[in-house]
């Protein structure tokens, strides 16, 4: 799961840090200390991933991470000089390796080392569960020469409290928040990586739980943890972890507190509008899903379940049929071969009594009579041995080696075959049973659901009865407003012609201040084209050179000639369009361009809610004059059937005409 860990701290010699033996220790690498000279190595079990990133204006000496932090120590004297600013951050363990570096480092680049801060960034992996970068980031304005001044504004409402989480970094705005940016970082990180998880630089009282965060154990608690000794860290992450397991257990309670009042207050509306049939329906249901109230939600999901109960009888059945043929024609295999046997030994014997027959005068036809009974042997003997590798083909197939074992088979399979049969024909039974219960549930809440809408609209208290559930669902939308207005067919009418209305006005302004802004902007096309044509006719007429030219030229003059039409004609053009000159054009630009930022933004916002209102009332109007038009005609079918039934009665009652 990814944890959301983000720690910044301050690297100074008032806690006797060094910016260099700091580096050794994050980087694993062995750095010499120019100030103390002394040598700095902390040796690690897993060797850190590093980079340093630098500024454009930044000399390549500084990716040197031994002169870099030692060019840092030069440059401050004072004895409690701040050395550098550290960001811990825990990185996403859901993301490889790839995608942990990529992130830390566009975090690094934009947020820091454009703003012109050097990042010395390492990524420790010693334990695979908590995967983490350090940011190392100096302090001071870079130029060719190395460091110069400190820069202030990099400390803007810097700190590491809840309070703020505004982080330090200033833009011409306002102050970033860098808990805020990581999380931001690392979310797009994981959605780019397709995977759910996310984090939050909130703390658990913003965000409204309940639950105590665990606090950050550090490397040398973890390690102690890690082989089992306690510490004082850990111990209040297990008390935490256990008041928060307490905590969970009571919102579980109260969400199922809260969940089983909501179903008692839904099953009391539903009774509410439900006759006992139906009542009596719902409760059966409710019974065969082993529930105290259902939902149409529940019916549904019982009833693909039920669907895809009846899918699986039809292969189990198709196979039982394909396996019974199989064995079925071993069967006439084996009794094939027998008919077979004894025909081959009868004609055998036939074969042996001719043989028999000495008599010298039959030999002739005797030896046809053997070669006929030694022919049909030999069809025989192919035909059983045809049937035999049909056996030996099956024998794999239905898993048997004679024909004792195959009986044996058989039996045992028709007997699984009824067994599983029967249990079938049962579960169908049971699947039509239920399916009906669930129906008639089903077809009682929606009535009761009807019914309950219904009630709040005047005209379908006696056509409520022929509202359709979809048309009800419409209508449930609008229940607030009908329960503030009676919305009956002549009020909704009287209210759609309005909205109709009032939506046409807001378009025709719309349409107004779209062809004046139009108007505008063609005229000021005409503005800048006589412009350019008088620009360019004064330029012709105050060059001698060219009025020679157009006395010889008449290529030249026929230039000049259409420049002034086309000057003419846009004078004549702006006069017809109320042209008054530049200042009244800007004017009025100005104008339309105050009525685009402030009026048009309303105007399109009620357009929008008189749409939404206008389909609204669309929509109840023709549900409840659907209903009302099916009551009529089926009380108009009612009455033409009284009327046939009347005057069938009274032709019975009256007899045949005898009179003719």
């Amino acid at each position: 799961m990814a944890i959301y860990h983000l720690s910044i701290q301050i690297i100074s010699r008032s806690k006797g840090q060094s910016a260099v033996a700091a580096a050794a220790y994050r980087s694993c690498e062995k750095l010499h200390d120019e100030r103390t000279d002394e040598q700095k190595f902390y040796a690690r079990d897993v060797q850190p991933e590093t980079m340093i990133l630098t500024p454009t204006n930044a000399p390549e000496w500084m990716k040197d991470r031994n002169r870099l932090w030692n060019e840092v120590e030069k440059v401050e004297k004072r004895k409690d000089s701040q050395l550098a600013r550290e960001l811990n951050i825990a990185l996403p363990i859901e993301l490889n390796h790839d995608q942990q570096k990529e992130l830390i480092q566009s975090f690094a680049q934009n947020e820091f080392v454009e703003k012109g801060m050097v990042a010395d960034i390492a990524i420790h992996r010693d334990d695979a569960n908590n995967p983490h970068a350090h940011i190392m980031l100096t302090m001071r304005n870079l130029d060719q020469n190395g460091f110069g001044k400190k820069n202030r504004d990099w400390n803007a409402n810097f700190a590491n409290t809840k309070e703020n989480n505004l982080g330090y970094v200033k833009n011409s705005k306002s102050c970033l928040s860098i808990r805020e940016q990581w999380a931001n970082y690392a979310n797009e990180a994981l959605k780019k990586a397709q995977i759910n998880e996310r984090i939050t630089h909130l703390s658990h009282e913003k965000r409204g739980l309940e639950t105590l965060p665990t606090i950050h154990l550090g490397h040398v608690a973890h390690g102690m943890e890690k082989k089992g000794k306690q510490t004082d860290r850990g111990n209040i992450n297990r008390d935490r972890q256990e008041y928060n397991q307490a905590v969970v257990d009571l919102q579980a309670y109260r969400r199922q507190k809260e969940e089983h009042l909501k179903k008692m207050k839904e099953k009391e509306k539903q009774f509410s509008f439900s006759t006992d049939k139906e009542k009596t329906d719902i409760q059966k249901a409710a019974s065969l899903l082993d529930k105290k109230f259902i939902t149409l939600k529940d019916i549904t999901e019982r009833q693909e379940q039920l669907r895809k109960m009846g899918n699986r009888h039809d292969p189990i059945e198709r196979h039982f049929h394909a396996e019974t043929q199989q064995f079925m024609n071993v069967s006439t295999y084996y009794t094939r071969i027998d008919d077979l046997e004894r025909e081959i030994k009868q004609n055998e014997q036939k074969v042996e009594e001719v043989k028999k027959d000495l008599n010298p005068f039959k030999l002739k036809e005797n030896n046809m009579i053997k070669r006929r009974h030694l022919d049909r042997i030999s069809d025989l003997e192919s035909n059983k041995e045809n049937y035999q590798n049909s056996i030996q083909t099956n024998k794999r197939i239905l898993r048997f080696s004679n024909k004792e074992e195959f009986d044996e088979r058989f039996r045992e399979f028709l007997h699984k075959k009824l067994n599983r049969l029967n249990q079938i024909d049962y579960e169908k039974k049971q699947i039509q049973v239920e399916t009906k219960v669930l129906l008639q549930a089903e077809k009682a809440i929606k009535t009761a659901k009807i019914r309950e809408i219904s009630s709040h609209y005047p005209d379908l208290k006696t056509s409520g009865q022929y509202l359709t559930y979809e048309n009800a669902l419409k209508l449930e939308k609008h229940i607030e407003l009908a329960q503030k207005t009676p919305l009956t067919l002549p009020v909704i009418e009287k209210s759609i012609k309005n909205a109709q209305n009032k939506l046409h006005k807001l378009e025709k302004d719309m349409k107004i201040i779209q062809v004046e802004k139009d108007h505008l902007g063609t005229m000021s096309k005409q503005v800048k084209q006589l412009e350019e044509a008088e620009k360019k006719i004064d330029e012709l007429s105050n060059h001698p050179g060219e009025m020679a030219k157009r006395l010889v030229s008449r290529k030249v003059r026929q230039h000049f000639e259409e420049l002034q039409s086309e000057a003419s004609y846009c004078r004549d053009s702006l006069k017809q369009m109320g042209y008054k000159g530049t200042e009244d054009l800007e004017q009025r630009q100005s104008r339309i361009e105050e009525i685009e930022e402030k009026t048009v933004p309303s105007i399109e916002k009620e357009i929008k809610a008189q749409k939404t209102g206008l389909e609204g009332l669309t929509t109840i109007f023709y549900a409840i004059q659907q209903a009302t038009r099916s009551e009529e005609f089926t009380q108009q079918r009612h009455q033409l059937r009284r009327m046939k039934s009347t005057n069938i009665n009274r032709s019975k009652n009256q007899g045949p005409d005898l009179s003719r």
